[in-house]
């Protein structure tokens, strides 16, 4: 077997290159390699990404079982109030997930496309729009009691 021209750093820099703006023509001359080349690592990479999100997302869904099952056990077993403790924990959990998920896009999105890749249709990741609905949800409920009280 032939010997890689180029280390797993310099395909990462040059992903990190074209990521950043360099017009993939330009990275392709100044280091000698072809256009396929360059589009065969970024493919790579992206479904490296689409692996390690599918994955981030059945441990949210693990996560979410788990807590919800918790929340309803002591719920049986104490009292409603027991059971809202698990509440923050599970926002936490959402804030967690949000943040590895912009983590984990930000590897492949280009910085001027992370918004839009977020947002609509690019924003495909059912856990992760689940906790944006959640967090507002559970923000409009505590601001509602809030009002009552006053």
């Amino acid at each position: 077997m032939a010997k890689a021209r180029f280390t797993d750093e310099q395909i990462a820099d040059f992903l990190h290159q074209s990521k950043n703006g360099v017009p993939d023509k330009q990275l392709c001359e100044q280091y000698g390699f072809s256009l396929s080349t360059l589009r065969r690592w970024q493919a790579l990479h992206a479904e490296g990404i689409r692996r390690e999100l599918k994955q981030a997302e059945a441990n949210a869904g693990k996560a979410f079982l788990g807590t919800l099952a918790v929340a309803l056990l002591l719920t049986l077993a104490f009292s409603k109030s027991i059971g809202a403790l698990v509440i923050p924990l599970f926002l936490f959990y959402c804030l967690y997930y949000i943040r590895r998920f912009r983590t984990l896009t930000a590897k492949h999105i280009k910085e001027e496309n992370t918004a839009l890749a977020r947002t609509g249709l690019g924003a495909n990741n059912a856990f992760y729009q689940f906790c944006w609905i959640t967090i507002l949800l559970l923000l409009c409920v505590c601001g509602y009691g809030i009002v009552q009280m006053l």
